[in-house]
């Protein structure tokens, strides 16, 4: 038993980013708390700012840049960075306090020390069994938030069945 408990991870830290004032901020392993929160955020303000916004999102005559742009506009900055908040236990005006570049450097230090797609399909899973709603595979909303760009720099167009 005890040679079972010394093999469990229970270190809470997975990286440090180093902030623009010099200090260090620890970044908190993902635990099934941060998980279950990031879930009823999804599936509560997450669903209402869907359901605001979806016909932003339907509607065939914007490209998904002007979608995106439209979306984000929309958005307030305390929803932007919910999800940052929950991963390091902090409020939301304390995640409004990072700047763009350190809230970056939380993402890829989450990016490297955890396997996000795992955690995303189970995130995925979970959002499913409690409230019933799908929310697209990681694929499809990295394709979303990320188009294709063509060589010229353009944004891909959706693509076209007909021949014409």
């Amino acid at each position: 038993m005890e040679q079972a408990l010394r093999s469990l991870d229970i270190e809470n830290v997975i990286g440090q980013v180093t902030l623009s004032n010099g200090t260090k901020l620890d970044v908190p392993k993902l635990s099934l708390q941060k998980i279950i929160r990031i879930v009823k955020f999804l599936g509560v303000d997450g669903v209402r700012i869907y359901d605001q916004l979806r016909e932003v999102l339907l509607d065939d005559t914007q490209s998904d840049l002007e979608k995106i742009a439209l979306v984000l506009e929309q958005l307030k900055e305390e929803q932007f960075v919910r999800i940052l908040s929950i991963l390091l236990d902090v409020d939301d005006q304390t995640a409004l306090q990072l700047d763009l570049n350190e809230m970056l450097e939380v993402l890829l230090v989450y990016a490297e020390k955890t396997n996000l797609s795992q955690t995303f399909t189970q995130v995925q899973k979970l959002m499913k069994k409690m409230s019933g709603r799908d929310i697209p595979d990681l694929q499809t909303l990295l394709g979303f938030l990320f188009p294709p760009v063509e060589e010229n720099g353009a944004q891909a167009g959706p693509k076209s069945s007909s021949a014409g």
